[in-house]
This record gives structure tokens, sequence and C-alpha cells, in this order.
């Protein structure tokens, strides 16, 4: 996901500006990185420091290094705050990621050449000062800050985030909800940044155990370190960039996030600090040339990229090649070099700042708008990007180089290093936890009522109350069973019953009567599979049994054809392996009496002879796998698509697009419905219903259940004392419950 997503599916997610200290230094990284503790005298002579490179400050300043942190946070900062200006502003991650490898190993060969070995603790313990303090402060402020103004909607999801970040696996969590088809569509949380913070630690652990093993290895063949060094470092590049490559085209998010199709980032820089960690001394109308030439490869992968770019696959080498080609110039010495700029002095400071700046501007982005109530305007993006400023400044004068250099911590010994950052983590962790756990027990409470409230009979509960002929009074009050926290985990049981992305496999789950008049099926994607428990309340009502054969993102029509949503391209012919198999068993089922199918099928295109992709689905295409059913002797209702979330009123505004239902109710406040759109906007194109009226087949009906969710101008998101959806489209268990009955008298 890029925002992602996107995310699943959005560029919402960014790069890491974590790699070492602000400011990088020829002393930084011959003894500030260099072990604690190191007795010279037991050790092989240290060789010579190489003269500072032409154009780099006596201090030994890398000032192109800082330029590169100073533009690759800006990019980020700019692409979060405001993302239509810079569609490309999430190419900083390989930026970092690259810097990251260049000084991590020339700092790790450094010590290799000096000591004969790499001390791991010392390392580590290094690693943790410079990076854990502001890292886990960030943390521990976004936390509280949830808890004062983000509404308890959102609480399990960023909470469990924040944990996931304190413990350096967030990139592995996104992965995971990027293909889930439900969580991908999660609102993005205030540590989803950290992604790429997890990813560096992972390479701070990982890189150093191989630099070991390399070493080892060459003293065992007797052949010299650096040669293994580079072997090694050769080949997990290119397993590295093949696998990225891979995985670009058949599971994006397992290529923008994890660690392994990440490596060959950090592996390019690694090589370079291996092969040229110094700048040529001459040429320096060269060094200019492709100094410049780097700095606008990373510029214009940032302007043309965009969030349907595939990456990062190939298109991530022109962002990495142009920080090798910037990192291997150095600070040439030239009337039109970089290196005037790189050493202006707010670029010096926003590189002095970037990996604070980066750690403070996301969680801004995501909490102001809760705390003043509305989306940002011009004033506060303003406000929010002094806000980075000032903080990236504070916490690194207050935090970060006391941390590192300037406290106890700094002089003591590893197990002092250790401890601190347990009990820090652990306090970040144990918050985050005890905030959603606090959560969890409320959701269990307002799952028994609803439950109590659901079996109770009450002709006012759910769906009932759309009929006149009840009495309800409104049936779109907020009454003391709403509970918006609980509705956005009141996911349908059907969902646990439904295939998911590549599977071709038809997986079924059967329930109801075990000695029923009927067995009836249905048949179809995710928003089918929230009619699950409606489906158990008419099987209790009409005594029969029910088999499932449901795939979330896919289309019950046999063809491949029709793409899935939301998923990888391999997806569509497993679409059509599951649909022609689930067709197959439900018509060779002779005890299957009813299929009752439905799909969204306003999400879904359709695939033309030369690969064009068209809104409107052929009516022999639709109708195929009716027809087929029907034929069989199947009675085929197919239920027409349910309203969406479309169509909310944010202020005057009309947003046409699909909300989450109970964070709109929670955002609103305990009000009447609030979150009703105008019908003839939330009511989609169903393709299907249209296909069936048309093919006019005696076994194949239309079963609408529109009026269950709207009245004559309005659709609705609260309906007796329940909310409709648990997301932007799929019905929540508890309204899905209520609507059993209406689907047994309608039948």
């Amino acid at each position: 996901m890029r925002d992602e997503g996107s995310v699943a599916g959005q560029h919402t997610m960014t790069m890491d500006v974590a790699s070492g200290r602000a400011s990088v230094t020829v002393d930084d990284l011959t003894e500030r990185m260099a072990p604690l503790g190191s007795t010279r005298t037991t050790r092989p002579p240290v060789p010579p420091v190489p003269p500072a490179p032409a154009g780099q400050k006596s201090s030994g300043v890398r000032v192109e290094i800082q330029a590169l942190r100073a533009l690759a946070v800006s990019l980020v900062v700019i692409y979060h705050v405001v993302p239509l200006r810079l569609p490309g502003g999430y190419v900083g991650v390989d930026v970092f990621f690259v810097v990251s490898g260049f000084l991590i190993t020339g700092h790790l060969l450094r010590e290799v050449e000096r000591n004969g070995r790499v001390r791991l603790g010392h390392f580590w313990a290094r690693r943790a000062r410079r990076l854990l303090p502001a890292a886990l402060l960030v943390l521990f402020s976004t936390t509280v800050a949830t808890f004062v103004w983000v509404p308890q909607t959102y609480w399990q999801s960023f909470l469990r985030e924040i944990g996931a970040s304190a413990l350096y696996v967030e990139n592995w969590l996104l992965a995971g909800d990027a293909v889930d088809y439900l969580a991908h569509t999660n609102a993005a949380s205030p540590a989803q940044h950290y992604w790429s913070l997890s990813t560096e630690e992972q390479f701070y652990v990982l890189w150093p155990l191989l630099i070991v093993v390399a070493v080892w290895l060459a003293i065992r063949i007797g052949v010299h370190r650096r040669t293994v060094v580079g072997l090694l470092l050769g080949l997990i590049t290119v397993v590295s960039f093949g696998y990225s490559l891979w995985t670009t085209t058949t599971s994006p998010p397992e290529a923008y996030f994890t660690t392994p199709a990440r490596a060959w980032e950090f592996g390019l820089g690694g090589l370079l600090a291996l092969l040229a960690a110094t700048p040529l001394a001459g040429s320096h109308r060269l060094r200019t040339v492709v100094s410049w030439l780097g700095f606008g490869a990373i510029a214009v992968s940032a302007f043309t990229f965009t969030a349907a770019t595939p990456f990062p696959g190939t298109a991530a080498l022109l962002p990495v090649l142009g920080t090798v080609a910037v990192i291997w110039a150095g600070a040439p010495r030239h009337d039109w070099s970089p290196t005037t700029v790189a050493d202006f002095g707010p670029v010096r400071f926003l590189g002095d700042i970037s990996y604070s700046a980066y750690l403070w501007h996301w969680p801004l982005v995501v909490i102001v708008p809760f705390a003043i109530g509305s989306e940002m305007g011009t004033v506060s993006k303003v406000g929010v990007l002094v806000a980075t400023v000032v903080l990236a400044w504070a916490t690194k004068v207050w935090v970060e180089d006391p941390v590192r250099t300037g406290t106890p911590l700094a002089r003591r010994g590893l197990g002092a290093t250790a401890l601190a950052t347990a009990v820090a983590t652990a306090l970040v962790v144990v918050l985050a936890s005890g905030g959603w756990l606090f959560v969890k027990h409320q959701v269990e409470e307002a799952r028994a009522v609803a439950e109590a409230w659901a079996t109770g009979g009450d002709p006012c509960f759910g769906a009932g109350a759309m009929d006149p002929e009840r009495g309800c009074g409104d049936p779109f009050a907020y009454t003391e069973t709403v509970n918006t926290t609980f509705a956005k985990t009141d996911v349908s049981k059907g969902l646990g019953c439904a295939s998911v992305l590549a599977e071709t496999e038809v997986k079924t789950c059967r329930f109801g009567s075990t000695d029923p008049v009927e067995t009836v099926a249905i048949f179809g994607d995710s928003h089918t599979s929230s009619l699950y428990e409606a489906m158990e309340e008419a099987a209790e009502e009409r005594n029969w049994a029910v088999v499932t054969y449901l795939k979330a993102g896919c289309p019950p029509l046999a063809t491949a054809r029709m793409p899935a949503a939301n998923q990888p391209a391999d997806e569509p012919p497993a679409c059509a392996a599951w649909g022609e198999e689930a067709l197959r068993q439900m018509a060779a089922d002779p005890a299957i009496t009813r299929v009752f199918t439905s799909y969204r099928s306003d999400i879904y295109k359709y695939e033309d002879d030369e690969g064009a992709l068209h809104d409107e689905i052929p009516a022999e295409v639709a109708q195929a796998p009716l027809r087929l059913l029907a034929d069989a002797g199947k009675q085929v209702h197919v239920v027409r698509a349910v309203p969406t979330t479309n169509g909310v009123h944010l202020g005057r505004e009309l947003i046409n697009q699909e909300v989450s239902a109970p964070d709109c109710i929670a955002a609103a406040g305990e009000v009447d419905d609030p979150c009703a759109g105008p019908r003839d906007v939330r009511l989609t194109p169903d393709r299907i219903a249209d296909a069936a009226v048309a093919l006019q087949h005696d076994r194949v009906s239309v079963l609408d259940l529109t009026d269950a969710f709207c009245d004559e101008s309005q659709c609705h998101s609260v309906i007796g004392g329940t909310v409709v959806y648990f997301d932007g489209s799929h019905i929540s268990a508890t309204f899905s419950r209520s609507l059993g009955q209406l689907i047994a008298a309608r039948v």
C-alpha cells in the first residue's frame, strides 16, 4: 500500500530517516560509532583516517549526505501535508535506505579493519541510544494524544500499530493488513510511518550478523575479508532485487513493506561503502555533473511517480541510483556544484533535525484533524509544518543529543542501555495495550447487549423499525443501544467462510437445520458474506440448511474477463477458477434447491478482447451463471446490492465517497442518524440484478431489500438502534441479523 493505503491501496506509507547521526563526520564514523571499551593496545594498528575529500568541510561533515537527508524529509513531509503537490514524495524512503546501507556498512568494515571483528553488543547499544529515545517519546506522546482527541472507534487499530511500532514489526503488520480484504481499508494510524523505521531496525540487527559470518568464513577459507563481504553483499542485493521485482507484480504490499524486498536498497549503499567509501579527490567537473544528475533523478521521481506507479520494482532504481550518485560524487568544488546549496545553513539545519522531523510530522497530520474537528486547511497545514520543525529541534537538543553523548547512560555498559531500552519500550507497549484492552472490554459488553436485544423479540430491532405497520416511532434515533466502537468490530461470521486472495479452492461453511426441508446456498463476494446472520435467521424461520460459496473480492461470474477488486494482477484467473468450481458443485448437488447470490457490481470491471476495462458488463456474461443454476433446477434469488455510505454531508459539502459509518457517527456525537445520505447517490448500479430481470427466467428472481435501508429520500446508517455498517459498505452482523425475517417472508 502506498497511501499508501495505499495503503492497501494508497501511498499513505513513507520513508525512514533513522539512518544514523544527524551530522556525519569522519570522527563519528571512526570513533563515536566504534564499539565502546575497545582496548587499542591489544588490537591491530588502526589504519590512518583518509584525508577529507575535496570540497568537504575540514570538520569532516558529509554535506552531501546532510543534503540528501534534508531533501528526503522535505519530500515526505510535503507529500503527506499536500500530497497532490508532490505525488511521488514517498521515494524519500529509498534515499534513506541507501544512506543507511552506506553509513552502517562503512562503519562495520572499518571496525573489522581496526579490531578484526564486530562487537555486536556495542554496535546495537549505540544504535539503541541513537534511535530509540526520540522514537519512543513520539510513540508515547502519540498514544496520549490518541486518548485525548481520537474517537474510540479508532483506538484499537491505532494502538495496535503503536505497539507494533514500539516492537519494530510495523512493516510486517502493515503488509499483512494490506492483503487482508477488510483490514486494508483501515484509516491510516499515527504510527504508520514507523514501518520504515522497523525495516531499518531489522537491517541493523541482521546486517552486522552477516558481516560476522563473512569475516568468519574469510578466515576459514583464507580469503580477504572484504572479498567475502563483497560477494555476500552482492548476492543479497541481487536476490533481494529479484524478489522485489517479483513481489511488485504479485504482491505489491509485500514488496513495499517487507525487509527482504527492500534489502537491495541497503545493499547498494553497502556496496558503495565497500568499493568507493571516499569520493574521488579530483574530477570536480565530472563529480559536479554526477551530483546534479543524482539530485535530479530523485526530484524527477518525486514529481512524476504517483500512487499508480508499480513500486518499488524497477521504478525504485531512479531514486536509489540517484542517491548512490550523490554520495559517490561527494562535495565537489566547482562554481556550479550543489555543494554550495548543500552547505547552506537551513539545509544543514533540516538535515540535523531530519530524524525527529520525520517522527513528529505524521502523528500531527493524522491527529490534528481530530483535535480541530475538521479537515486541515491552509492555516492548520502551515501550523503542522511549523510544529514539526519546533518539535524536531527540541527533541534533537533535549533528547537525541543528551542521551547519545551527554548522559550517564552513554557512559555506562551495555546492561544499562539494554535495561533502559526494555523499560522505555515496555512503557509504550503497556500503555497502548492497556488502551486496547479497555476498548475490548467495552466492545464485549456492547456485544452482549446487542445479542440480548436481538434475541429479545423486539419488533423495532434493526430493519424491523422500517416497517410502518409496527409503529416504531423514529427508526433513525440515536438510542442507548448504538455503540460505534462495537459496530466497527461487528463483522459477519460469513467473512470467516470466504476464500481470499489467490485461493482457488472452494471453501464452504454449513449451518442451519440438521433435518431441513430445503438446502439453500449463498454465492458471492464479501458483501454477500455479510448476509450470513440474515440467512441464519431465515434458516431458523424456514427450517433451512445453508451452505456458503463465498470469495472476498471476486464477483460470482465464472470468467477471467472480470478482474477481482483490490487484488493483485494475477488474481482474475483465481476468481474464474473458483467461480467455475463453485458453480459446478452447486449445480451438481441435488440437495441444493435455492441459491442466493449478489455482489457489489459497481466495484468490478469487464475486460474486453483488447484488454480495456469497462464499467458495463455484457448481459450474457452476467446471465451465464444464473442460467446455469436455473437450468440445473435451482431457484435463484439475486439479492440487489445494498446502499453504500457515500453522500455524507460535511458541513455544506456533500462527500461522494464511502466513509466508515461507525467513525462518521462517532465523530458527529450522539445525534440522530448524522450520516444519512441521498437515496439517489447511495444506491449503486446493480448489473447482475438488472441482468436477472432481463433474463426473464421463471427460476430467476430479484430480492430487493432497499426499503430496509432507505426511505423515499434518504438511505440511513443508524436504523432501529443499530449501526447498519461496520465499515463503508459491509453491513454489520447485528443489522444483518435483523434482515433475516424479512428475507424469510419475501422468498
